[in-house]
């Protein structure tokens, strides 16, 4: 790895073959101002390369993963989950302008999460109207009102069954827009697999 200058005061490294790493120094996007900065930024990228047009409107709705057995944390409770859900859905997306973005929340005195699965669709005449990028990413940011939920407690449980470092890559997933190829199959999300690459490396 080689270290490169930092960038928003985040220390920044890359490989040899020049993919680079930004070293978070927050759990959350609004525990500290430069990675709230850095997440806004990764969004307004993905909007601006939808070549979304404004002002427009966004239906958003919302499908949870409820942790009701082993099975279900094992199959959805990981980066590829997400993507797995979208493609589950795939019948309300075909051939309409949608993103997708993940939560994921601890109820009250719960043992294991819940993954909720943001939509987000233009339309022409339903839903929230959005006037340009940033209101856009305004409108869609999800804020975490406990920013401690991952206590070493739930951990430990969800290590049983998942990578847990996945999990707490979720609150920097920017929305992705969903693409199709000729097959109707749901495209991978790019932000995602980097993600998923980043807690498979070492940094």
């Amino acid at each position: 790895m080689i270290k490169l200058e930092p960038l928003l005061g985040l220390k920044c490294k890359t490989d040899n073959e020049g993919l680079v790493y930004i070293e978070l120094s927050c759990d959350y996007p609004e525990e500290r101002k430069n990675c709230l900065e850095f997440f806004k930024g990764l969004e307004e990228i993905k909007i601006k390369n939808s070549n979304i047009t404004f002002p427009t409107r966004l239906i958003h709705w919302i499908i949870t993963i409820n942790p009701i057995d082993k099975p279900t944390i094992m199959n959805y409770f990981r980066i590829d989950g997400i993507l797995k859900i979208v493609q589950e859905n795939k019948s309300k997306l075909i051939g309409k302008q949608t993103f997708v973005k993940a939560e994921i929340n601890y109820p009250n005195k719960s043992k294991f999460p819940n993954l909720h699965i943001h939509f987000y669709q233009v339309s022409e005449d339903k839903g929230t109207e959005v006037f340009d990028v940033e209101d856009m990413v305004e409108h869609c940011m999800i804020h975490y009102s406990n920013t401690k939920q991952f206590t070493a407690k739930r951990i430990k449980d969800l290590e049983k069954y998942v990578n847990t470092l996945e999990l707490k890559q979720i609150p920097f997933l920017p929305m992705e827009e969903v693409l199709f190829d000729s097959d109707d199959n749901v495209l991978p999300f790019t932000q995602h697999l980097l993600a998923k690459q980043a807690v498979e490396l070492p940094f």
